[in-house]
């Protein structure tokens, strides 16, 4: 494989990291923001550009439940803990992967970077990653509907896991085919 074979695929996916990095950031946000309001009431009313009221859109909602927080919810770190994170701190490290990933794979090619090739190149590992980006994504859009909550950002950063997701599984099987054939 040369090096700038897949690089408008990869380059899609550095668009789709970096939409998707901005979206998970500004949730951050927004949940600080209602933690802070919920704190503080001297504060002023925050009103999140993502609570569009004309079409029923409150992510400030949606962010402050418990599965805002999916490593403590599935009880995989105690709650309080300093990896009880918010998702979009999860997002913000997958698109940022997505992202260094682009900038890695076909560039660096030095012996001495192997590694660091292995770990971004790796169209496994982004499968891995991408899969349970999907599923988390599959989950909460499940929760969106029962509660029958509408989220701008959550619904944008499932369409974004889901491309990521089907790029990743079309690159696994170009280079399943290829190797099989060779």
């Amino acid at each position: 494989m040369g090096i700038n074979e897949g690089r408008p695929r990869l380059l899609n996916n550095a668009v789709l990291g970096a939409i998707g990095f901005v979206l998970s950031a500004y949730s951050v946000h927004v949940e600080r923001m209602v933690e802070h309001r919920n704190l503080d009431d001297d504060m002023d009313e925050f009103v999140a550009l993502c609570d569009i009221e004309s079409i029923g859109a409150r992510c400030s909602a949606v962010f402050s439940l418990p599965e805002g927080k999916m490593l403590s919810f599935f009880g995989l770190v105690p709650r309080g803990h300093v990896l009880d994170v918010p998702n979009g701190v999860l997002g913000m490290l997958f698109y940022a992967y997505t992202i260094i990933r682009y900038f890695i794979v076909g560039k660096t090619t030095s012996r001495e970077h192997r590694g660091i090739v292995a770990l971004f190149g790796s169209n496994t590992v982004i499968l891995v990653i991408s899969s349970l980006a999907l599923a988390s994504s599959v989950f909460l859009g499940m929760k969106l509907y029962r509660i029958r909550e509408l989220c701008v950002v959550c619904v944008s950063t499932h369409i974004i896991n889901t491309t990521l997701w089907i790029r990743a599984m079309m690159e696994f099987g170009n280079i399943r085919s290829k190797a099989k054939n060779d």
